[in-house]
C-alpha cells in the first residue's frame, strides 16, 4: 500500500521504520530485532537487505538522520520533517476506510468463468489458508512473543478479528453458493471408431485373420536350442522304406 503525503509517496515499510525511530534513536541491528519481534514482516515487505535501502531513501528525503558515532555501527533518528510526515500518514490510515481485498472481490464477480468444482476447490483453499494464518497469529499471542504494548496488541487483535470475520462470511457464502450452484456435466467418453484395417488383433484372438491351425512338428523338424550341438537327423519315413 502507498500513501501520498505532499509530494512523497510512503510505503508500509517506510512508515514502519519511521514509527520505530519515533520511539527513540536506534541502531540498525536493533531495528532488525524490533521488526522481527513485532511481526512487522507479516504486514510490510521489509527484508534484511531492503531495510537499508529504505533507511537510505528516508535519509535522502530528510526524514531520518544518521547520528555520528562509531563507523561500524549506524544509529538513526527521525527528523522533525519525518515526524510530521509520520503523523499525517497515521492520521490518514486511521480516518480513511479502504477495501480489504479488492482482488478477492474481482474473483467473486467472475465466478461464472469457473466450473462448479473449480469454485469449490478455490474457496476451500482460501478457507484453509485463512485458518492457518489465524492459528499462527493466535499462537504468537498466546506464547507472549508479541511486543508487550497496547499498540502492538491492538495490531494483532485487529488482524485476528478480521480473519475470524472473513472466515465466518466465507463459511456462510459457500453454503449459499453451493445451494444454487449448477452441477458439473458428467464427463462422457465416446468410444473411438477405428477402421477394421487399422485395428490391432492379436494372433490368438479368434477374429484374427492370422489365426491358423497348428500342426504337430515332426521329430526330424525339431529345432536345436541356440548353443547346443545339433543332434543327428532322423531319417524321413520314405528314406527308411528305401532301406
Amino acid at each position: 500500500m502507498f500513501i501520498l503525503v505532499g509530494e512523497t509517496k510512503m510505503t508500509d515499510a517506510e512508515l514502519a521504520i519511521l514509527s520505530l525511530l519515533s520511539e527513540k534513536p536506534t541502531y540498525d541491528h536493533e531495528l532488525h530485532r524490533l521488526i522481527e519481534e513485532r511481526g512487522l514482516r507479516r504486514w510490510t515487505a521489509i527484508g534484511n537487505s531492503s531495510m537499508y535501502y529504505v533507511l537510505d531513501k528516508l535519509e535522502t528525503q530528510g526524514l531520518v538522520q544518521r547520528m555520528s558515532g562509531e563507523t561500524s555501527k549506524r544509529m538513526y533518528q527521525i527528523s522533525a520533517a519525518g515526524m510530521g510526515v509520520l503523523q499525517t500518514s497515521v492520521t490518514d490510515l486511521l480516518s480513511t476506510p479502504r477495501a480489504y481485498d479488492k482482488s478477492f472481490e474481482l474473483g467473486l464477480a467472475n465466478l461464472h468463468i469457473l466450473k462448479t468444482h473449480q469454485v469449490q476447490t478455490a474457496l476451500t483453499s482460501r478457507q484453509q489458508d485463512l485458518t492457518a494464518q489465524l492459528s499462527r497469529l493466535q499462537e504468537m499471542v498466546d506464547s507472549g512473543s508479541t511486543a508487550d504494548s497496547f499498540q502492538a496488541n491492538a495490531l494483532f487483535a485487529h488482524r485476528i478479528a478480521m480473519i475470524k470475520a472473513e472466515l465466518a462470511w466465507l463459511d456462510d457464502f459457500i453454503t449459499r453458493w453451493a445451494a444454487q450452484a449448477p452441477a458439473d456435466p458428467e464427463l462422457v467418453i465416446e468410444p473411438a471408431i477405428i477402421p477394421r484395417n487399422r485395428q490391432v488383433i492379436l494372433p490368438q484372438d479368434p477374429d484374427s485373420v492370422h489365426k491358423q491351425p497348428t500342426q504337430e512338428v515332426p521329430p526330424y523338424h525339431k529345432h536345436t536350442p541356440p548353443g547346443m550341438p545339433t543332434p543327428p537327423q532322423l531319417p524321413k519315413p520314405e528314406d527308411a522304406n528305401e532301406d
